[in-house]
């Protein structure tokens, strides 16, 4: 089986998640990628980029084309009508309809990106999204994104979309063994861990408003910031900073995976903010690694973590979070420890898991006749 795998935005979790597939899916993979970064350009352009530079790869045998949901797809086949003669699997990590607006006016909102990826969707044999909660933002956000267009709309596009669409999560390569636990230091209170993208879409404000208020109070707690930093991350990072150097246990990207994987094992408590997240890798790593996780009660988070661990979802993330936050640091403090072996959730997310359900669908679009 021959497959060609699209992904102009490689890295980050799409990276994790390409590597992982080609592990779990027995193919020849051809891999035309491009790295993580523009991606309003990686949208508008990659199309035309994968259709002129590689058409001699667009136009081998392959059995089926693989691609990214920031990949315009209707685009790219039309450019290379070869692929239309293939099964064609759109991968969705994110959809740009449910991606929170940051700046200016919601009603400003450029909208041709969300509009691309429905149209993209209907140029997909099968689209799959990598939870429950991306699927059914995508196709309510594209119903109303629909009802706003003056007339000549189909009135089954989104049902098209919705009868492909499939869930399967991100296949994750996590270790069998049990999380070490270690012999917690009690006076210096638990270690609480941030762990995502230094990005707005984080929220990283609620979090340290949630840490200054335990400082304010004189709740013990050690603190650990590291994910991956862009070039402009939020000024907050940089005001929490000095406010916090006492409590200090790392702070920054870590510089290998090793040592990233060192900072969740010392980590007791691991926290979101997010107002955008589509899967939830960062969390469920901590998890697995033996962190007590602690998320909103919204977004994909209501799918991977029961109720105990997540908390209020309020206008102020940032008093929900602190009273649950200190509720664990009195735990900690009292004697209790907040690791422990959690694979329980993780362990459906493995590639052990979902390697097969990946391996059975290409083995069904393949087989099957194009429609």
């Amino acid at each position: 089986m021959r497959i060609l795998y699209v992904e102009p935005f490689e890295g980050g979790s799409h990276a994790s998640f390409s590597r992982a597939i080609e592990a779990c899916v027995p193919a020849r993979w051809t891999r035309l990628t491009l790295p993580a970064r523009h991606w309003k350009w990686r949208m508008r352009g990659s199309a035309v980029w994968a259709a002129l530079t590689h058409a001699d790869a667009l136009r081998a045998g392959h059995d089926l084309l693989w691609a990214s949901s920031y990949v315009p797809l209707a685009e790219l086949v039309g450019l290379a009508p070869a692929l239309a003669a293939r099964p064609r699997l759109l991968y969705f990590h994110e959809n740009q309809l449910a991606f929170p607006w940051r700046a200016g006016n919601p009603a400003e909102r450029d909208l041709h990106y969300g509009m691309t990826q429905l149209v993209s969707a209907l140029a997909a044999t099968v689209c799959v999204f990598n939870s429950a909660y991306n699927r059914d933002s995508f196709v309510e956000a594209g119903r109303e994104l629909l009802a706003r267009m003056p007339d000549a709309v189909p009135s089954d596009w989104v049902d098209r979309i919705a009868e492909r669409s499939r869930v399967l999560g991100v296949p994750m390569a996590l270790p069998d063994q049990a999380p070490p636990i270690d012999e917690p230091d009690r006076d210096a209170g638990p270690v609480i861990l941030w762990n995502h993208r230094w990005e707005h879409d984080k929220h990283p404000e609620a979090f340290f408003a949630a840490l200054q208020r335990l400082a304010d109070d004189d709740v013990p707690f050690r603190v650990v910031v590291c994910g991956q930093r862009f070039r402009r991350a939020p000024e907050v990072f940089e005001r929490a900073r000095p406010r916090l150097e006492p409590r200090i246990v790392h702070w920054g990207f870590a510089p290998t995976r090793e040592a990233y994987l060192e900072l969740l094992q010392r980590s007791d408590i691991a926290v979101s903010t997010a107002r955008h997240e589509f899967f939830g890798l960062a969390m469920l790593e901590a998890t697995h690694h033996g962190a007590f996780p602690l998320v909103p009660d919204r977004l994909a988070y209501r799918e991977l973590f029961p109720s105990e661990h997540r908390y209020a979802d309020t206008d102020d993330d940032a008093a929900a979070l602190a009273q649950r936050l200190a509720t664990l640091c009195r735990r900690y403090t009292s004697g209790q420890a907040l690791r422990a072996d959690r694979r329980a959730i993780t362990m459906p997310h493995r590639i052990e898991a979902l390697g097969p359900r990946f391996a059975a669908l290409v083995s069904e679009l393949v087989g099957a006749e194009e429609p």
